[in-house]
């Protein structure tokens, strides 16, 4: 009676179940495993995985022979190959194998195989997938941002940007640099809400339309209201930006700058001299919320030394979790506590020092994405 039960079992299992003896020769099988096989259990019986199929038979024999050998089962190996009824038609396996044992005597082996062949061919094309998603967002991010940034006279320019997550995607962060003419630059640094095609369409849109407003116009608050109209035109739910834009113009050895913030940190000016850090401008209504929005422009000088830091809240809001289970955030104060700590750095060391500075805080994990763009007068002619 336990014998037919025993037998029932391994007929009707799922998978597929072999027994061996000791010189690795088929001693039962039951239907998964004769249609793994490819042949009938009749011409497996009495012969070896290895001659019935050379390659991945011949693999298995060695994982049989390490069992038999050592007395120890092997679990969940992963096993790849074709079978010789069907050389064209690779597999994927997942199998185990133990002892069998009499008298506390190995007499035998048996195996337990189970086909994951479409597991791993969905895995794979889901990785592939992901791949794919990767580099089309590297590729839409790239074009979001400007290709390099020039180094016009009397100043140096650098930018750092890094998505935040895990995932790749299109953030909403942004620069851009515009060349008014030869001694004038409108700078710009943004985030628009979200990610995704849905940013990286309202992103490309305030981009565009910042540029093509800084044909007509060079004053920050009327670039910014072209962008505002742009945005409500849209009509993109959640279709809100922050922006800060900044002019600098230089004039011989200094570097004029007058701008103006929609809802973005307020810029941040480095004095070289005496390593202060003073805020420029003043807090103004966010982009793409309201047809009316209030934009003051506010003013300083740069001498030689000075430097411009504007940056996305993926710098000041990065947060941190602390042993106790609280956020702390990098916040505004460490952020003027690192430029004040340099006030004789270039505009390529400071920006490099607050992404690397983040990244520390956040243990190399940005939750979000971070953009900083700088500008240092340097008073060369």
């Amino acid at each position: 009676m336990i014998a037919a039960q025993l037998d029932a079992v391994i007929d009707s299992a799922p998978f597929g179940v072999g027994l061996f003896d000791e010189d690795i020769r088929h001693v039962r099988v039951n239907p998964v495993l004769e249609e793994m096989n490819g042949v009938p259990a009749v011409e497996l019986l009495g012969r070896t995985p290895a001659e019935l199929h050379p390659g991945i038979g011949a693999e298995a024999e060695e994982q049989y022979r390490e069992v038999l050998r050592s007395g120890r089962p092997r679990r969940d190996i992963l096993m790849t190959g074709a079978v010789g009824s069907r050389p064209e038609d690779v597999r994927h396996w997942n199998a185990s194998f133990f002892p069998v044992r009499h008298d506390r005597e190995v007499i035998g082996l048996c195996v337990v195989v189970a086909d994951v062949t479409t597991e791993r061919r969905l895995a794979e094309a889901l990785a592939a997938s992901k791949e794919r998603h990767r580099r089309l967002a590297e590729d839409l991010q790239s074009s979001l941002l400007p290709p390099d940034l020039p180094q016009p006279a009397g100043a140096e320019l650098a930018a750092v940007y890094r998505p935040g997550g895990t995932v790749a995607t299109v953030g909403g962060d942004f620069y851009d640099l515009i060349e008014i003419d030869d001694s004038s630059w409108l700078l710009v640094i943004g985030d628009v809400e979200g990610t995704g095609p849905v940013a990286a369409s309202l992103t490309a849109a305030v981009r565009y339309a910042i540029r093509t407003a800084a044909v007509h116009t060079a004053d920050p608050a009327d670039v910014l209201h072209t962008a505002n109209t742009v945005l409500l035109r849209q009509g993109a739910p959640n279709g809100t930006c922050t922006v800060a834009c900044v002019l600098a113009r230089r004039a011989g050895h200094r570097i004029d700058l007058r701008a103006a913030s929609a809802g973005h940190p307020l810029p941040l000016v480095l004095r070289g001299g005496t390593g202060a850090v003073e805020e420029l401008g003043s807090p103004g209504t966010l982009l793409g919320s309201l047809p009316e929005i209030d934009l003051p422009v506010e003013g300083t000088i740069l001498v030689p030394g000075d430097v411009l830091v504007l940056y996305t809240d993926g710098v000041t809001e990065a947060r941190y979790r602390t042993a106790a289970g609280g956020l702390e955030l990098f916040g505004e104060d460490r952020l003027r506590a690192l430029l004040a700590a340099v006030p004789g750095a270039g505009a390529a060391d400071i920006a490099g020092r607050v992404e690397t500075s983040v990244l520390d805080f956040q243990s190399g994990h940005l939750a979000d994405d971070l953009a900083v763009l700088s500008l240092r007068a340097t008073g060369d002619s």
